[in-house]
């Protein structure tokens, strides 16, 4: 990789404005917009997870610490909408930031070099993705306590076509621009660039 060069995975807001806006509050609230180390999974000839990362670690086992099998259904906010309009079968689904294939998810064990561990999704920010007409909303999720904008993670209720919409472009981003092993890479939320995250309260409107 060149040492002047970084590249920016970029949401594609239009299609996942909920994904997008979850990304960029913990993005811009949290993290201050530092960029992500990458944990590449799933790059051999024979597809075995990890092989390519130095503790063989699978991203699913980060993912599972934030977002364990079943959460979304079972705890998610109620109020999270599905798009069954656009997909029947549709159902509540569990985002994270930062993503469970980086260096920086809150499931990466601290021996392994990850730099937020945490031992629960339970301890990151909390909130939920609603469609009110044809208008997305991010919305705290106010049954557990209010951030404190000290936690390390986000974790967010939204349809599942949404969050898997939000990531489809990423293993083509990580092929294409070669990433390896712990390389550095900045998220990109277009529409958000004039929002404001500095106050305790977070409102802001897609631009």
């Amino acid at each position: 990789m060149f040492r002047d060069y970084m590249p920016g995975y970029v949401f594609n807001t239009a299609k996942a404005p909920a994904a997008a806006a979850h990304a960029w509050l913990i993005n811009s609230k949290i993290r201050k917009g530092a960029p992500l180390n990458y944990l590449p999974d799933r790059r051999g000839k024979d597809g075995e997870h990890g092989e390519r990362n130095t503790y063989g670690r699978d991203p699913d086992a980060n993912r599972k610490v934030i977002c364990p099998d079943g959460w979304a259904a079972k705890s998610g906010n109620p109020d999270t909408t599905p798009v069954t309009d656009i997909y029947a079968g549709d159902k509540p689904s569990c985002d994270e930031f930062t993503f469970a294939s980086s260096y920086n998810s809150g499931g990466m064990p601290k021996e392994m070099e990850g730099t937020n561990p945490v031992s629960s999704g339970d301890k990151c920010v909390q909130t939920y993705a609603t469609k009110a007409g044809t208008t997305w909303h991010l919305y705290d999720d106010i049954r557990t306590t209010g951030p404190t904008w000290k936690e390390v993670c986000g974790r967010s209720a939204m349809s599942g076509w949404v969050n898997s919409a939000s990531m489809q472009r990423f293993p083509t981003f990580a092929r294409q621009l070669r990433l390896l092993d712990q390389d550095l890479y900045f998220v990109r939320t277009p529409g958000f660039e004039k929002c404001d995250a500095d106050k305790a309260v977070v409102t802001c409107d897609i631009r």
